[in-house]
């Protein structure tokens, strides 16, 4: 069994934030951080909205599962259709 969906608000943060500057980004040359620094990012600028503690390994499987087994998060189908039409480019 799974955690708490995400929060629009998270997912919103996460695919327009997060990802353009983890190991995913679309370009190689924005992998600014690696998850642990991302998932610091996300904790501190998440604050009261944060509605869990957000960890590497929670980013990378959030990422994964979106983007790679079709799994989709309710509140995540834009954003992943979005960012796997800029990796097709």
């Amino acid at each position: 069994m799974g955690g708490k969906t995400w929060s629009k608000l998270e997912e919103r943060f996460f695919w327009k934030t997060i990802v353009p500057q983890s190991p995913k980004a679309v370009k190689p040359s924005d992998r600014i951080h690696d998850w642990k620094a991302c998932a610091e990012i996300m904790q501190r600028e998440m604050g009261v909205n944060a509605r869990r503690k957000y960890s590497k390994l929670m980013l990378f499987e959030h990422y994964f599962q979106n983007v790679q087994t079709g799994h989709k998060s309710p509140c995540a189908r834009e954003f992943v259709v979005e960012h796997k039409r800029e990796l097709a480019y």
